[in-house]
């Protein structure tokens, strides 16, 4: 079925797509003032204050990657996300990544902010994590992939040596696409290591 213009000859599924982009655009400035808010009185019940820095080098897809990272104790995700599930483990955190693509044909600057939960026991020094965070890529046609506009998303789960106040050694899988947003969405999936110390 073909795409109604409108007056100003513009596609329908084009304003659609503007206005997907608008209010997850949004959502990412909200995510981001709720990962650097100071942290209210009622949230003090929370788990004690975590942060990590690291690296992590990644291959895949015909992209390989070096990411800076930076990780702290997200407050408000603990209270209202994960508030039943504290006595199970589970701690939330922001993560922001800063990253370099490095392709076959071309290269892009990467930016991810967004949540992670991770899973560990006390006293013991392996953790999972998960996490979904809206990303920023600097060109999306490159490498023989058009991966359709620069908002996607990066999922990951991750396990790492963790030890409290440490050296932190990890590995990841993570998928970066752009959830069917725009008309082409082949996605890149990536195989990391990470070293980080934790503080």
């Amino acid at each position: 079925m073909p795409l109604m213009p409108l007056n100003n000859g513009q596609p329908i599924q084009s304003i659609r797509a503007s206005k997907s982009i608008g209010v997850l655009a949004l959502l990412s400035l909200a995510m981001i003032a709720l990962a650097f808010a100071p942290p209210v009185s009622a949230q003090t019940s929370s788990p004690s204050s975590t942060k990590e820095v690291g690296v992590r080098a990644a291959s895949g897809d015909d992209f390989d990657s070096l990411d800076l990272y930076y990780r702290h104790s997200a407050p408000w995700l603990q209270s209202h996300l994960l508030g039943f599930a504290s006595e199970h483990h589970w701690q939330a955190l922001w993560d922001v990544t800063v990253a370099y693509w490095d392709g076959s044909e071309s290269d892009n600057g990467f930016l991810a902010i967004g949540p992670v939960f991770e899973w560990q026991k006390p006293q013991q020094p392996w953790r999972v994590s998960l996490g979904v965070q809206p990303t920023l890529i600097s060109s999306h046609n490159g490498n023989g992939k058009d991966l359709g506009g620069p908002f996607q998303f990066t999922s990951h789960l991750g396990v790492a040596w963790a030890p409290a106040d440490a050296l932190v050694l990890g590995l990841r899988v993570q998928h970066t696409s752009n959830a069917s947003l725009y008309d082409e969405n082949p996605g890149v999936d990536m195989v990391s290591t990470e070293v980080g110390f934790r503080f």
